[in-house]
C-alpha cells in the first residue's frame, strides 16, 4: 500500500512553507520589479504565518469509513493528474468524484476548495472533503500538493462547504 497524507501541519513541514526557492545567485539576476514582488511575498509570508495545510485528494486517497477514492481518468495526457511519488499518475478528484468501500458501496464527493479554486467548473477535493454519505476524505497518497491557510487571511466563503453538483 502506498503511504497516505493527512493534513496534519508538522514542524517539518512547517519549516520548509516559506522558504525561497530562488538562490541569491539568482536573485542578482532577476530584474528589480522582479526582486521587489519577491520581497513583497516574503513579507506577506512573514506577517501571515501558516497556520493550516489542505492537501489535494487524489484518487487512491481513503475516507474516515474505509473507502477508497476511484480513478476516473487512467490517461495522464487527459485531465488534471497529479504525479505520486512512486511516479505513477492519479487523477485529482473534484466534486462529483466517487469513492467505493469494500462492501461495494459507492458514495460523492460534495464538498471542496471551493468555486474560486476549480477545475472543469466543479471545485478541487481535498483532505478534509465530505461525501454524501457523511464520510470525510482523511489521507492522500500524493504529499506535495497542498493549500494552504494563513493567519489573518480568511479562506474562500465556499471553502470546503458542501455544494450543490
Amino acid at each position: 500500500m502506498d503511504t497516505q497524507y493527512t493534513n496534519e501541519l508538522t514542524p517539518e513541514i512547517l519549516a520548509g512553507m516559506d522558504i525561497s526557492p530562488f538562490t541569491a545567485e539568482q536573485l542578482t539576476e532577476m530584474t528589480a520589479e522582479a526582486r521587489d514582488l519577491i520581497e513583497a511575498q516574503e513579507t506577506f509570508c512573514r506577517a501571515h504565518p501558516v497556520t493550516a495545510i489542505y492537501r489535494l485528494a487524489v484518487a487512491g486517497s481513503q475516507t474516515e469509513r474505509g473507502g477508497v477514492a476511484d480513478e476516473f481518468n487512467a490517461d495522464p495526457e487527459q485531465g488534471y493528474k497529479h504525479r505520486l511519488s512512486n511516479g505513477l499518475w492519479a487523477s485529482v478528484l473534484t466534486e462529483g468524484c466517487t469513492v467505493t468501500y469494500p462492501d461495494g458501496g459507492t458514495a460523492r464527493i460534495i464538498s471542496s476548495a471551493g468555486s474560486q479554486n476549480t477545475y472543469d467548473d466543479r471545485g478541487i477535493a481535498l483532505v478534509g472533503s465530505r461525501l454524501d454519505n457523511g464520510d470525510v476524505i482523511i489521507s492522500t497518497p500524493q504529499s506535495s500538493g497542498m493549500l494552504v491557510g494563513r493567519e489573518g487571511v480568511p479562506m474562500a466563503e465556499d471553502f470546503l462547504i458542501s455544494g450543490q453538483k
